[in-house]
C-alpha cells in the first residue's frame, strides 16, 4: 500500500510541475500536400490577378489592377525551393474604378506615370527562393518597370494543388498568394510624390503589390475531355 500511496505522490508532483499551456497559443501549421507533379507551368490568365495600392494624400489606400498577365512556373515538387517564375504584366491593361468623366486609366498610363508607350511591359524573373516555413517562402527576383530594374522580395503562401482538376478537366494546377513592397521614386516612378515621407501631400512612396497565381499544365498521356467543363472564370 506504501508503494501505490508514493507512486501516485509522485505522478501527482510530475503533473503539477509540468507548464500550463499558454491560453490562445496558435498550433504549428500543418504542411500542404503537394498534389501536382515537377514540371514546366503556365499562368492561368482568367484566374490570376495582379494589384497594387498606394496610400493616397496619406487617408485611404488607392487600389488598381491589371488585367493582361502572363508567366511560367518551373516547379520542383521535391525539392520546391528550386522553383523558379517568370511574370509579364501588361501595363497597357492598367484597370481602376474611376467612374468619372477623366480617362483616369489613360492618365495613369501616360509618360508622366507609367509611359506605358515606351515601356508597355513590366517583368519579374526569380533569381532565388527560400523556404519560410511550411507552405511559405521568400521569392527574391529582378522586377524590370518602367525601363529600370531592382531587386525585389516576394513573400509567397502556397495555397494547394491538384492533379487531375476537381472538375475533370485534365491538368494539373497549382496556386499561391504573394505580396511585396517596392518603392516607386527607384523606378523613376515620381509623379505627385510627397514633400516628405511623412507628409499627407501626395501619392505615397510605397506601393504594395498583391498577387493570386494560378499555374497549370496539362496531364501527359491523358486525353482531352470531348466536352469542355462548366467551371466559372473570375
Amino acid at each position: 500500500m506504501r508503494v501505490w500511496i508514493a507512486a501516485s505522490a509522485a505522478l501527482a508532483l510530475v503533473a503539477c510541475s509540468q507548464p500550463a499551456e499558454t491560453p490562445g497559443t496558435p498550433a504549428p501549421e500543418a504542411q500542404l500536400p503537394v498534389n501536382a507533379p515537377s514540371g514546366d507551368y503556365a499562368l492561368d490568365p482568367n484566374h490570376s490577378t495582379v494589384t497594387v495600392s498606394v496610400r493616397r494624400f496619406g487617408i485611404s489606400n488607392y487600389t488598381l489592377r491589371f488585367n493582361t498577365v502572363s508567366g511560367t512556373l518551373h516547379f520542383n515538387a521535391e525539392a520546391p525551393a528550386q522553383s523558379s517564375v517568370e511574370a509579364t504584366v501588361d501595363v497597357t491593361s492598367l484597370d481602376t474604378p474611376y467612374s468619372g468623366e477623366r480617362d483616369f486609366d489613360a492618365e495613369l498610363q501616360n509618360s508622366s506615370w507609367l509611359d506605358s508607350a515606351a515601356f508597355p511591359q513590366a517583368t519579374f524573373r526569380s533569381t532565388s527562393v527560400e523556404s519560410t516555413g511550411p507552405n511559405t517562402a521568400r521569392v527574391t527576383g529582378d522586377l524590370t518597370l518602367h525601363g529600370v530594374t531592382q531587386p525585389v522580395t516576394l513573400d509567397a503562401t502556397y495555397n494547394g494543388s491538384h492533379s487531375p482538376h476537381p472538375v475533370g478537366m485534365q491538368i494539373s494546377s497549382i496556386g499561391f498568394t504573394a505580396t511585396g513592397e517596392i518603392q516607386r521614386s527607384q523606378f523613376g516612378v515620381d509623379e505627385m510624390m510627397p514633400s516628405s515621407p511623412d507628409a499627407q501631400d501626395g501619392s505615397g512612396d510605397r506601393v504594395t503589390i498583391t498577387i493570386e497565381a494560378l499555374f497549370s499544365k496539362p496531364i501527359e498521356g491523358v486525353p482531352t475531355p470531348d466536352r469542355p467543363t462548366a467551371e466559372p472564370v473570375n
